[in-house]
């Protein structure tokens, strides 16, 4: 009969393992992934897209003649066990010994988290199109000047994650999340902005739509009538959101194996001096409510929370196990997979930059002439993430006698991601996470801006 020999995951697990016994695996593990998603968009009060999707799959790694290979299969079947082994057979034989992948037997305890909240899962599709629903009225409402929402979306996904090896580990984490986001258009004359805003959360109660969607609009309407500035080296602000997307494009020089590998200009850097005495950055696995929040990361490793700069000091790199072997030092617990299909590099759990108690218009205030950079763009083509060098178009607000003052597009930033943070005047109580990311606002003493 179809379908007779599919097997649950653990079954499968039980089965795999015995076959790679056999078959002359000294170590060996599976990692598997089972995803669920939910999305839906609506455009002039009515359901544009509805979608559901879900996606499955394991792979498998092993220690065979002394290296490691490794497989994946969408299946959970009795014929995916026999490929899997036969894969990683072949793929041990042709990687090099320093290519190396290390299969960990784990840690003596793990922490215990509450990724997954079970109340989210019982809002009815009906709910989620009416907050869609809401959020594009609000949009609309908020001004004469908005002329449309180009997207109202509610999404939500869960994910069950289980990790399981030849020691005799077995790690399982289940989580979920909300993703929710409307785009506002404002015209006034010829000039048109898009804007839009972005909510991550845990539970549907979080999500506020009319909220939402008036922060959208009133980004797009705020933007309208701006015009270039003179050239020249300004104070500038980068607000919260903006320099989340400066930081992110920079994140791979924090991973060891970039250092080990040339490609980062931190390498060396360990207990000196990288960024100015008031910035705090941290990577924190455990807190509370944040998106990548993580018990153990995908090679098993325990997640701990730490410190990656102190008052402007180096303290870590960020390690997977093949990073960490190399330089003699304990994992951080940040090798992680893409998805069940990738092998192992490195990533982020929550990683962000710590905020003060300083209000942001207070900082505005004390600065007479500068510029408020609210948005960034070109960060593929625009940032070398090697050297730190950066050349964005920018946009947000002149400032002028301590408070915002017109609209400011068509220039742009340019300078050295570790010259800035070695330039931070002052930061922001306002910290904000984008996904797993977060910074405040941040104050730079000088920034060449290229205008008129």
């Amino acid at each position: 009969m179809e379908g007779a020999d599919k097997l649950d995951i653990y079954e499968f697990k039980n089965k795999i393992f015995e076959k790679a016994e056999q078959e002359g695996f000294s170590k060996y593990d599976i990692y598997y992934n089972q995803f669920q998603g939910f999305s839906v968009s609506v455009y002039k009060a009515e359901v544009e897209k509805y979608q559901n999707n879900s996606s499955l799959g394991v792979s498998f790694r092993g220690e065979y003649n002394g290296s490691v290979g490794y497989a994946y299969s969408e299946r959970l079947d009795i014929k995916a066990i026999d490929e899997l082994i036969e894969n990683a057979k072949q793929n041990a034989q042709i990687i090099s010994s320093d290519e190396k992948e290390i299969i960990y037997e784990g840690d003596k305890s793990y922490p215990k988290l509450k990724l997954f909240n079970e109340e989210s899962e019982k809002v009815s599709v009906e709910d989620k199109i009416k907050m869609a629903l809401k959020m594009e009225q609000a949009v609309l409402n908020y001004d004469s000047r908005i002329k449309s929402c180009n997207r109202a979306s509610v999404s939500n996904y869960s994910s069950y994650t289980y990790l399981a090896n030849s020691f005799g580990l077995e790690l399982k984490q289940k989580r979920n999340q909300i993703v929710a986001y409307a785009s506002a258009m404002a015209q006034q004359g010829e000039q048109t902005k898009t804007m839009g805003e972005i909510k991550f959360c845990f539970d549907f109660s979080d999500i506020d739509p009319v909220e939402i969607g008036r922060s959208a609009a009133k980004k797009a309407v705020d933007s309208l009538g701006a015009a270039s500035v003179k050239s020249g080296k300004y104070k500038v602000i980068i607000q919260n959101e903006a320099f989340i997307d400066l930081f992110s494009a920079f994140l791979g020089a924090f991973f060891a194996e970039n250092v080990q590998k040339g490609l980062s200009l931190l390498k060396g850097k360990i207990n000196k001096k990288i960024a100015s005495d008031i910035v705090n950055i941290a990577d924190e696995p455990l807190l509370e409510n944040g998106l990548g929040s993580t018990a153990f990361d995908s090679e098993a490793v325990a997640s701990f929370n730490k410190t990656v700069v102190e008052n402007g000091i180096l303290k870590t790199y960020l390690y997977n196990l093949k990073a960490a072997e190399k330089d003699g030092v304990k994992s951080t617990g940040n090798g992680f997979r893409g998805s069940f299909k990738g092998s192992v590099s490195t990533s982020v759990t929550n990683f962000y930059i710590k905020g003060s108690k300083t209000d942001i218009n207070e900082i505005i205030s004390g600065i007479d002439d500068g510029i408020l950079i609210t948005d960034l763009s070109g960060l593929h083509s625009g940032t070398n993430s090697v050297s730190g060098d950066f050349s964005l178009a920018c946009s947000g607000f002149y400032i002028r006698e301590g408070k915002t003052a017109e609209p400011v597009e068509q220039i742009t930033a340019a300078g050295n991601f570790f010259d800035i943070m070695n330039k931070i005047k002052n930061i922001g109580s306002d910290l904000k996470f984008s996904g797993n990311i977060g910074s405040p606002s941040v104050m730079i003493d000088e920034i060449d801006i290229a205008g008129l």
